[in-house]
């Protein structure tokens, strides 16, 4: 006599099924690939510098982790209300010229969009940057000065961190600023703000 299976048992055999298949899908499905921390090597022939360095304006900026490659930075500086200024659109990245110099004692902040009008933002993936990921920024006098990413924080724009990020360091440090947190399509703005923590490890020219 064939025995048939109760509609339950049917059930929850697929079900069990489709548990195993998805399993076996994460498993060996394609993978991030980051293994560990994204680093910046000096180039051959390169001279090493001692930090901290002499003031200069920055003129380019790496951050391999995350494909962010630029050649030219724009300087950046208050708005009436005292905010910092952004870039003016997507791609560009700006530095706060009132602020440190990178290499010298002190942060130097760069500032660029997540996203501006439908276009991916200089710093879209800001916050996939982990600690040991290292930001290597040029110099108008030749130089290079590589970061070592220390923390990643996001921070309500209400409760934006001011001393954390641009008050005096006896070292010379970093940050990355960018939007983050929840969108308010009514004014156009983003609750929060992605903030990368680093410090100059070391430089060369």
């Amino acid at each position: 006599m064939t025995r048939t299976r109760s509609p339950l048992l049917v059930w929850a055999l697929a079900a069990l099924a489709a548990v195993i298949a998805l399993t076996v899908l994460m498993n060996v499905g394609p993978r991030s690939a980051r293994t560990g921390t994204s680093t910046v090597s000096m180039p051959a022939g390169a001279t090493s510098e001692s930090l901290p360095l002499a003031a200069s304006a920055p003129t380019g900026i790496e951050i391999p982790a995350i494909g962010v490659t630029r050649d030219s930075i724009m300087k950046l500086g208050y708005n009436e209300d005292l905010s910092l200024q952004v870039p003016p659109d997507a791609a560009t990245v700006g530095w706060f010229s009132r602020g440190s110099a990178p290499g010298t004692n002190g942060p130097a902040v760069f500032a660029s969009h997540v996203n501006y009008r439908g276009v991916e933002g200089g710093f879209a993936h800001l916050s996939a940057l982990t600690a040991g990921d290292e930001v290597l920024v040029h110099r108008a006098d030749g130089s290079s000065v590589a970061y070592v990413v220390d923390r990643v924080e996001q921070a309500s724009k209400r409760a934006f961190p001011t001393a954390q990020v641009y008050g005096p360091t006896g070292d010379a440090q970093i940050r990355l600023i960018t939007c983050g947190g929840d969108f308010d399509s009514a004014t156009r703005n983003y609750a929060d703000n992605v903030i990368v923590f680093g410090h100059a490890e070391r430089a060369w020219r």
